[in-house]
C-alpha cells in the first residue's frame, strides 16, 4: 500500500503512521503486513530478527485497528511495530541473551519497559539479535550466528544491539528497544544510519531481567530513524517505578522544555590522545560541530573530560565480576560460552571483594569529577566511534588509520558516557567514501535527556538523513 506517491509504509516514520492511524487513513494491520514482508524479504540475508511470532502481532495489530476505529487510541504508539532485544525480558518470547546458556529460557513475565510498551498498544515484532550477554562490539554468537550490515552485508553492524539497528535501518520496524552499556546502542546506530540514545541513569525503570554485568553501566536504550520517533519511544518508557528505586531520584522534566532550547555551550573533541581515530571520521565530526555553530551555538575544540585508560580499568573489572556471578549457576558453563567470554569471567572469578568495591569507589569518584568538568560547557561533541564498521567474523578492527587497534579502541568516545551515568546519543552526519554511514556523538550532563534530544532535532533538520537507505532496502 502507497500513501504518498513513491513511499511505501515500510518508509515512514512512527510519528507519520500515528497521524495517519489518527486520522484513521492507514490500518494498523495494514502497517504490520508491509513490516512482517520487509522481515520475510530481508532478514533471511541480514539476521537482524532472532524470533518473531506473527501470529499474536496481528491479534495485537487488529486489537489497535478496532481502538483506532472507534477513535479510543491507547497512545500515539498504538499499533506501531517495534523489535525488542533479545536480552531484554518479553513474555511470550525466547530471552537467550545470545548465550547457549539460556538458549531455551523463556521469561515469565514482561521488563517494565515492555510492560509499558504494552499498555501503549505498541506491537512487539520480534526479537533482534545480540552477541554473548551484550558484551561485545559487533554482534554474533553460537546461537544465531552473525548480524550483517545492510550498508555492506559483508561487515558488522556493530554490537551488541546490531540486530536492533539492521532491522531499523530497513524498515523491518520503525522503532526498536535495545540497551547500552558502553556504547551498545549508540555506536551499532553510527555504523547503519541511525538515531540510538543512551538515556541517564535512572530515566527508564527496569525490575524483571537478566543480571547485572557492569554495575548499574547497563540501561535500556531507545534507537530510531528519526529523532522524533525516538522522542515518542522514549516518552512511552521514561519514567520512575517503585520497582525500581533508582528512577525514584532521576525527576523527569517538565514536558515541553524541549521547544524552548537555549544556545549552548559545546565543547568538540574529536582525538583522544595517542589512540586511532580514522581521520574521515574526525573531519566528518569536526564538520558537523560547524552546523551547530551556525545554529547560534557557542562551539570550541577542547580536550576529553576523562581518561580512556581509566574507563578500560573500571570497564574490565565490573564486567569480569559481572559475567563470574553469571556463569557461577550454571554447570559446564565453559563448554557452553565464547572462549573470550570465559576468559572474562575467569578473570572475574579471581577478584576480590576489596578490589569489587574499591573500582565502585572510582566509578563514584568519576562521576563527581566528570559533573564538574560539565560546569565549563553544556554539551560534548565526539565522533560516535573511532572506526567505519569491520568486517563480519572479525571481533574488532584490528588497525585504524593506519596504526594498531585493540579491543575497546573503537569503543573510546562511548564507554565514558555509561561509567558517568550520562546521557548521549548517536545522530548521523553523512556517509564515508566507501557509503558507510557516520555519526556524531552528543553527551550532555545527568538528567539533560530533554536538552541533548532538542539539541540532536535542531541537527537534524540542519542535515536531514532519514531519507537515506540502504540500497538493499530498496531493491
Amino acid at each position: 500500500m502507497s500513501v504518498t506517491t513513491g513511499t511505501e509504509l515500510w518508509q515512514l516514520s512512527a510519528t507519520e503512521l500515528s497521524a495517519l492511524m489518527e486520522r484513521r487513513d492507514v490500518s494498523p494491520v495494514a502497517v504490520l503486513d508491509a513490516v512482517l514482508s520487509r522481515y520475510q524479504r530481508l532478514n533471511p540475508l541480514l539476521n537482524a530478527i532472532v524470533a518473531n511470532d506473527a501470529d499474536e502481532a496481528r491479534l495485537c495489530a487488529s486489537a489497535s485497528e478496532q481502538r483506532m476505529m472507534r477513535r479510543q487510541r491507547a497512545s500515539p504508539l498504538d499499533g506501531i511495530p517495534i523489535t525488542i532485544k533479545d536480552n531484554i525480558y518479553v513474555k511470550g518470547f525466547n530471552a537467550t541473551w545470545g548465550s547457549l546458556l539460556y538458549r531455551d529460557f523463556s521469561p515469565r513475565r514482561d521488563d517494565l519497559s515492555v510492560m509499558r510498551l504494552r499498555a501503549a498498544g505498541a506491537i512487539i515484532v520480534g526479537k533482534t539479535n545480540t552477541p554473548e550477554f551484550a558484551l561485545s562490539g559487533f554482534t554474533d554468537n553460537r546461537v544465531f550466528g552473525p548480524t550483517r550490515n545492510p550498508w555492506n552485508t559483508e561487515l558488522t553492524p556493530g554490537g551488541s544491539s546490531g540486530g536492533a539497528v539492521t532491522a531499523l535501518a530497513v524498515g523491518m520496524a520503525p522503532l526498536a528497544l535495545g540497551t547500552d552499556a558502553g556504547g551498545s546502542i549508540r555506536r551499532p546506530a553510527s555504523y547503519t544510519g541511525v538515531v540510538g540514545l543512551r538515556p541517564s541513569t535512572g530515566r527508564i525503570a527496569r525490575a524483571f531481567g537478566f543480571p547485572s554485568l557492569a554495575a548499574d553501566f547497563q540501561v535500556i536504550a531507545p534507537a530510531a530513524r528519526t529523532v522524533a520517533d525516538l522522542r515518542l519511544l522514549y516518552d512511552c518508557v521514561a519514567g520512575p517505578d517503585e520497582l525500581d528505586p533508582a528512577t525514584l531520584a532521576c525527576a523527569m522534566a517538565p514536558k515541553g522544555e524541549s521547544e524552548h532550547l537555549r544556545r549552548l555551550r559545546i565543547r568538540c573533541v574529536t582525538t583522544m590522545g595517542h589512540t586511532p581515530v580514522d581521520p574521515e571520521i574526525r573531519s566528518a565530526v569536526s564538520a558537523a560541530s560547524m552546523i551547530l555553530r551556525s545554529l547560534g551555538h557557542t562551539v570550541e575544540e577542547g580536550k576529553a573530560p576523562y581518561d580512556p585508560a581509566e574507563i578500560d580499568e573500571l570497564w574490565a573489572v565490573l564486567t569480569g565480576a559481572g559475567l563470574a556471578r553469571v556463569v557461577a549457576g550454571h554447570s559446564g558453563w565453559r563448554e557452553k560460552i565464547d572462549p573470550t567470554s570465559a576468559a572474562t569471567a575467569e578473570r572475574g572469578a579471581k577478584l576480590t571483594a576489596v578490589q569489587y568495591v574499591q573500582t565502585l569507589d572510582k566509578v563514584s569518584d568519576l562521576r563527581k569529577r566528570v559533573a564538574q568538568e560539565f560546569c565549563e560547557f553544556d554539551v560534548l561533541v565526539t565522533p560516535t566511534s573511532g572506526a567505519h564498521p569491520w568486517s563480519i567474523g572479525v571481533p574488532y578492527p584490528k588497525e585504524i588509520d593506519g596504526r594498531p587497534a585493540g579491543p575497546r579502541t573503537s569503543a573510546v568516545f562511548t564507554t565514558f558516557v555509561n561509567a558517568s551515568a550520562l546521557p548521549a546519543m548517536n545522530v548521523p552526519i553523512g556517509s564515508s567514501a566507501s557509503g558507510m554511514p557516520m555519526g556524531m556523538q552528543l553527551v550532555t550532563a545527568h538528567g539533560s535527556d530533554d536538552t541533548l534530544m532538542a539539541l540532536a532535532s535542531e541537527f537534524e533538520t540542519a542535515q536531514p538523513w532519514v531519507m537515506h537507505w540502504p540500497k538493499l532496502a530498496l531493491d
